[in-house]
């Protein structure tokens, strides 16, 4: 199927549920390198060459259409190759395993396991690592790609009216949007996901997103991965120095690094120096008194978490009750973010504890 003709007939005999995988390749680039889409229904499993000579339009169009539900398990990969070759992110799109954790403890469930939890089938998964860019596919590949979407619309129609049958189905429909609507890193805002970052002064800050945003955009423009620029950790080197000149760059970078980058660097560095409005400085970590609070709250959340049936990952993360500390503390409220039906099931005793405790 490698041309937008045959692709337009093939989507649409897949009916208004069509289960979407993806396989890509990313060894030496910045990239995922689409490979290829599997799209499955009630009547076959549809493959679609990512590297053929089409437009793909019939492809976007049925993403995007809101009136056919896209069937997906752990999506973030494939919402970044679908992002990167399309330039697009899916509308009503459903994720198996996040409704998973919804109806069991486990959080991170593969497919192949909710395969046999749901449809008790056994997959073998011993082509994952293979070659996906080699055309033609050998028949090992076929029958591994086919299977890795075949089951997807199955899966979710259990899912489905087990959410509806325990009342949880708005609850997931909720989370899926706040997943669809969760924007990725920027070039701007790379900076903030650096190890220990909030040590640094805002000026320091101010330098250092200026170093990445450069990074982001050259590793970006080659097509290479970000550490093959410059990692994180020299950057953030690079950012305390009060001054910084071609010449410089060579104590902290290899040296067929800095030949390469050092002028650019120095440039990129002197910009983030001269920057007017430098970011506001990352909260450090919470003190020992707060860390207390937080681990009351996963108490909390993880009894409410076994209480429901449902994977604690979903209301007692660290860094998400972690951030809600920080945010009572400062405004006296629990945070939008944590609203519905988070808040439905456990905001009461999580405010109250905090309350008490500030």
């Amino acid at each position: 199927m490698d041309h937008d003709q045959a692709l337009a007939a093939g989507i649409a005999a897949l009916g208004s549920t069509v289960g979407v995988d993806t396989e890509f390749m990313r060894v030496r680039t910045f990239h995922p390198i689409p490979a290829l889409y599997q799209l499955a229904a009630d009547t076959g499993v549809l493959l679609v060459d990512a590297q053929a000579a089409a437009t793909f339009a019939p492809l976007k169009a049925l993403l995007l259409d809101p009136a056919r539900a896209k069937i997906m398990h752990a999506c973030s990969e494939d919402l970044e190759v679908i992002a990167v070759h399309l330039g697009l992110r899916p509308v009503n799109l459903l994720d198996t395993q996040l409704a998973h954790a919804f109806l069991t403890p486990e959080y991170s469930a593969g497919y192949v396991k909710l395969v046999d939890h749901y449809l008790g089938r056994t997959l073998s998964q011993h082509e994952t690592r293979s070659d996906w860019l080699a055309r033609p596919l050998s028949d090992a590949q076929i029958r591994y790609a086919r299977e890795d979407a075949a089951y997807l619309v199955p899966i979710w129609e259990r899912q489905r009216d087990a959410l509806d049958r325990c009342g949880r189905l708005k609850w997931f429909e909720e989370d899926m949007r706040r997943v669809l609507s969760t924007s990725p890193e920027t070039p701007d805002t790379w900076y903030r996901t650096i190890k220990a970052v909030w040590r640094l002064s805002r000026r320091e800050l101010a330098v250092l997103r200026s170093l990445t945003r450069w990074r982001e955009l050259e590793a970006r423009r080659r097509d290479v991965p970000r550490a093959w620029v410059a990692a994180d950790e020299r950057l953030t080197i690079l950012a305390r120095r009060d001054e910084l000149r071609a010449n410089d760059v060579a104590s902290v970078l290899p040296r067929r690094v800095a030949a390469r980058y050092g002028k650019a660097l120095a440039r990129a560095h002197r910009a983030g120096l001269e920057d007017p409005e430098p970011p506001a400085r990352i909260p450090p970590p919470l003190k020992r008194a707060a860390t207390t609070v937080v681990k009351e709250m996963r108490h909390q959340a993880g009894e409410t978490a076994a209480r429901l049936g449902v994977a604690k990952e979903l209301i007692a993360r660290k860094r998400d009750l972690e951030a809600l500390y920080r945010h009572y503390r400062d405004h006296r409220m629990l945070p939008d973010w944590f609203g519905g039906w988070r808040a439905e099931v456990l905001g009461v005793a999580l405010e109250d504890l905090l309350r008490k405790a500030l």
